[in-house]
């Protein structure tokens, strides 16, 4: 029954690792029986439109794999990996590079007490850390209970076939990162909540304060505001992808790499414009802004060279999964 095996295969995709073969092997057996039973009343075998009738009774992948683990916190534990990967990539990849590599020598250069400029630096993170966190964490919740309608209407013969991967293809596509549930998930919410982080930052906003300095973005943003959005939007289908369509890891690759693509695109524009940030100040002397926005142009090179390398590992990450998949 493959109409059936890619049933279980997609309730499989929202199951935790540790229970995916217990509850799958209960599952199978339940509906077979169930099949069974149906045919020998009959007195015929049923058909794959009788089958997908018996599915979609049992309702989609997602809600059933959602029975077999009850929710016991305020994330449960089919979003929890992705609420995980959200909160790392948001606070160690975003929050403490601008903080540590922007904020922190923009403060401390031009201050007269150092010590005190770093203490504060640190508690600003802090608190901007746990407003993030706070953030994701009710956007999460909110996920976590409320009820999506669009998966009463699923069609069980629209199902993605079970892929046929040699154990080396599967373990190339498995080592570069997490779940493909993970990923898709943190992508779609990772990827509204970067959109509407950028909207803010850039398009309403004409600077910004530090203590008595003014921070006013380089005529450089404007010019690669649009790629930017595009790149922080695409998160948005491409985690939507991932999740309706489990198994296209050639198409999601495809679309990852054009990510990459466009990303090294808009690093290598940035790269040449040679200055990032203005910075002005009625108390501060000229030397101690030249000293800060020399220290604010190194931390925003080794952000972006860090960027670089990050985006062109994953672009050839991507090229080998798209080259070594084989349904």
């Amino acid at each position: 029954m493959e109409l059936l095996d890619r049933y279980l295969n997609a309730v499989r995709f929202w199951l935790p690792n540790a229970q995916q073969e217990d509850i799958i092997a209960e599952l199978g057996e339940d509906i077979r029986l169930q099949v069974e039973e149906t045919e020998a009343s009959l007195g015929q075998k049923l058909n794959d439109d009788d089958l997908a009738a018996i599915l979609r009774r049992r309702g989609h992948p997602m809600l059933m794999a959602g029975r077999y683990v009850p929710q016991r916190s305020l994330i449960g534990p089919v979003l929890y990996p992705a609420y995980l990967v959200v909160m790392k990539i948001l606070v160690l990849w975003i929050l403490v590079p601008i903080f540590v590599l922007i904020v922190a020598p923009v403060t401390i250069a031009t201050t007269a007490n150092p010590t005190l400029a770093s203490i504060q630096t640190l508690w600003n993170l802090a608190m901007a850390a746990v407003f993030s966190v706070g953030v994701v964490t009710v956007v999460f919740a909110i996920l976590e209970r409320r009820p999506i309608h669009e998966l009463e209407k699923w069609d069980p013969l629209k199902l993605p076939r079970v892929p046929k991967m040699t154990a080396a293809q599967e373990l190339s596509l498995k080592a570069p990162g997490p779940t493909t549930r993970v990923n898709a998930i943190a992508e779609l919410v990772f990827g509204v909540i970067t959109t509407g982080v950028w909207i803010q930052a850039i398009r309403y906003r004409a600077g910004f304060d530090l203590n008595t300095v003014h921070i006013t973005p380089a005529h450089i943003w404007t010019i690669v505001y649009w790629p930017i959005f595009a790149i922080c939007l695409a998160g948005v289908p491409l985690g939507w992808t991932g999740l309706v369509w489990p198994s296209g890891s050639r198409l999601r690759a495809v679309i990852r790499f054009g990510i990459d693509a466009v990303t090294l695109g808009v690093i290598g524009v940035l790269a040449g414009a040679g200055s990032w940030l203005k910075l002005t100040s009625a108390t501060i002397s000229m030397t101690d802004l030249a000293t800060a926005t020399h220290w604010t142009d190194v931390g925003m090179k080794i952000t972006l060279a860090s960027a670089a390398i990050i985006t062109l590992i994953d672009a050839i990450r991507e090229v080998r999964r798209f080259l070594g998949y084989k349904p």
